[in-house]
C-alpha cells in the first residue's frame, strides 16, 4: 500500500518537480555565470574582497527559489485531493490516516530535498574552486535559512489544501506567510546560522499542521 500511495504521489508531482529542477538550475546558473563574469573581467581576488570588505555572497538570485519550489510542488500535491474530491476517497484506503498523510509528505520532502540538494552542491562545487573553505561554508550557511523558508512554503501549503473551512484557509495562510517572512529577515549573511537548528526542528514540526487539517476534514468540517 505504501508503495502505491509512493507511486501516486510521484505522479502528481512529477511536473512540479522537474519544473523545479528547471527553475532552480536556471537561477543557480545564472547567479555563477554572474561570479565567473567578474572574475573574469577583474580576477578572483576582486571577488575574495568583495566578500570580505562587504560581506557579499553573490548569490542572491537564488533567495526566494527555494520558496517557489515548496509551493509549486505543495499546491501541486495537495489541490487535486480538495478540487477533484480525492482526499475523501483516499482517506478510505485500508491505511491508518497517519501513516497515509506521512508517506505523502516525505515524498514531496524528498523531491524538495533533491531539488535543494542539486543548488546546493552545485554552489559547493564552484565556490570550492575559487574561495577558501571557510568563505564557502559562509555563503552555505547563509542559503540555508532560504531552504528553510521552501520547506515552510511546503508544509503549509499543503495544510491550506486539506483544509475544509476557508476561515481556517486563509488564517493558515496568513500565519504562513508571516512564518517564511522571518527567514527573510537576516540582515547580514549568515546571521541565523546559531539559529538553525531551532529553525530546523520548527520547520519539521509543521508537517503536524496538515494532520490537523485531516483530522477535521474527517470530522466535516468542510465549507
Amino acid at each position: 500500500m505504501t508503495k502505491s500511495i509512493i507511486t501516486k504521489e510521484i505522479l502528481k508531482t512529477r511536473r512540479a518537480f522537474w519544473c523545479s529542477i528547471v527553475l532552480t538550475m536556471f537561477f543557480t546558473a545564472y547567479a555563477l555565470l554572474g561570479i565567473n563574469r567578474v572574475i573574469t573581467t577583474h580576477g578572483v581576488e576582486h571577488i575574495w574582497l568583495i566578500m570580505l570588505m562587504k560581506d557579499q555572497t553573490f548569490i542572491d538570485a537564488i533567495k526566494y527559489v527555494p520558496l517557489l519550489c515548496g509551493l509549486l510542488v505543495g499546491l501541486t500535491q495537495m489541490m487535486p485531493e480538495m478540487q477533484q474530491n480525492r482526499l475523501k476517497l483516499t482517506l478510505h484506503l485500508p491505511c491508518p490516516s497517519l501513516r497515509l498523510l506521512v508517506t505523502m509528505l516525505l515524498t514531496g520532502f524528498a523531491e524538495l530535498t533533491v531539488v535543494f540538494l542539486l543548488q546546493f552542491v552545485a554552489i559547493w562545487i564552484f565556490y570550492d574552486r575559487i574561495i577558501a573553505p571557510e568563505m564557502t561554508w559562509h555563503v552555505l550557511l547563509t542559503s540555508l535559512p532560504w531552504y528553510l523558508a521552501g520547506y515552510t512554503a511546503y508544509f503549509f501549503s499543503t495544510a491550506v489544501c486539506l483544509e475544509g473551512k476557508w476561515k481556517r484557509r486563509i488564517l493558515l495562510a496568513l500565519i504562513g506567510a508571516g512564518v517564511i517572512t522571518l527567514y527573510y529577515l537576516q540582515p547580514a549573511p549568515g546571521a541565523y546560522n546559531g539559529f538553525l537548528p531551532v529553525a530546523l526542528i520548527v520547520t519539521l514540526i509543521l508537517a503536524v499542521l496538515s494532520y490537523g487539517s485531516i483530522v477535521r476534514f474527517k470530522q466535516g468540517l468542510i465549507d
